[in-house]
């Protein structure tokens, strides 16, 4: 029997979700809602959904059993939560809130409710991302002690919601800062405390267009994100060193995955299984999880852990740091 999907927001990652409900076995995607009307419009007439400009009302008709949840930040609770009280699983857009407060609810009302709530955090389902995980697993690397991760582009951010702070709660620090934290978490564990400067640099925005932290993980490894919407993306990198070599990763969307052994003074490269996107596996994900009863790889405790080490790193930021003499 097929698992009907709906849609909550039209706009932006929303063509993900649709189509990664297309293409997973055991769902159809069947309505779509969203405040403007033609986005809705557009839904009903490319992808074939029943369109609705309010949310609730499209619940009540469609009765879905999953809900993607594709709008700005500050709406993700209100309606995770709804969803998840009526029974209905949810796939959450990242970062699961614009708020700590409002991710702190949402896992509150997860740990009770019969329904599954994912967020997606997609690059957790990234060939090159699993095949870091699988080499840090097998000991080759021994103890990681330094991890750099650096998510950068040029994208004109000034119009988007993203640099609004009401709606998305924060900048490129929320938005790709989140995947980077995210990342190291599945990579490595959580994070014990951070320090971070944030700003707004080259574009007119209230959120920030560039951010560096350094943390420390609960585990002893150093750590440092570089995020920015102002930054080439050349920049991007993400490396890992261990008492024993090196992790590298510098084609971030193929791999290969790189190691240099310490002992030898020799590179090997691990190459990625990119079979699948990391959105074709998300989507097959959930509804594996869904079918046996147990949490998604993503969920609300992993991406609560991520929005609150995103919150302490805004702190950190307006607190700003010690004057050099």
């Amino acid at each position: 029997m097929s698992l009907k999907a709906a849609i909550v927001g039209l706009g932006g990652i929303s063509a993900a979700h649709i189509r990664g409900w297309q293409e997973t076995e055991g769902v159809e995607p069947i309505a779509g809602a969203d405040i403007n009307e033609e986005a809705v419009d557009a839904a009903e007439k490319q992808q074939g959904l029943a369109g609705y400009t309010d949310w609730r009302e499209m619940l009540e008709a469609q009765r879905p059993d999953l809900v993607s949840i594709c709008t700005p930040p500050f709406l993700h609770a209100e309606i995770t939560i709804e969803c998840l009280e009526r029974g209905i699983h949810v796939m959450c857009e990242k970062p699961m809130a614009a708020t700590r407060e409002d991710a702190e609810q949402m896992a509150a009302v997860a740990d009770e409710a019969d329904a599954l709530l994912q967020v997606a955090y997609c690059h957790r389902f990234h060939g090159p991302a699993m095949k870091l995980r699988e080499i840090i697993a097998s000991g080759i690397l021994g103890r990681p002690v330094f991890f750099r991760g650096a998510f950068t582009g040029l994208s004109e951010m000034e119009s988007d919601h993203r640099s609004n702070i009401a709606q998305a709660g924060g900048g490129a620090l929320m938005d790709n800062g989140s995947h980077a934290v995210d990342l190291y978490q599945f990579l490595l564990g959580k994070i014990a405390d951070v320090s971070c400067r944030a700003g707004t640099l080259l574009q007119e925005m209230e959120t920030d267009d560039v951010a560096v932290m350094i943390f420390e993980g609960e585990e002893g490894c150093y750590g440092e994100v570089l995020v920015g919407y102002s930054v080439p993306p050349q920049f991007t990198e993400w490396r890992i060193a261990g008492e024993r070599g090196l992790l590298t990763l510098e084609d971030y969307f193929n791999g290969p995955v790189r190691f240099w052994d310490r002992d030898t003074g020799e590179w090997e490269d691990h190459e990625c299984d990119n079979s699948l996107t990391r959105f074709q596996r998300q989507f097959a994900h959930f509804i594996e999880c869904i079918r046996e009863g147990r949490l998604p790889l993503s969920n609300a405790e992993t991406a609560l852990h991520t929005q609150r080490v995103i919150a302490a790193a805004y702190d950190a930021a307006h607190a700003g740091g010690l004057p050099v003499d």
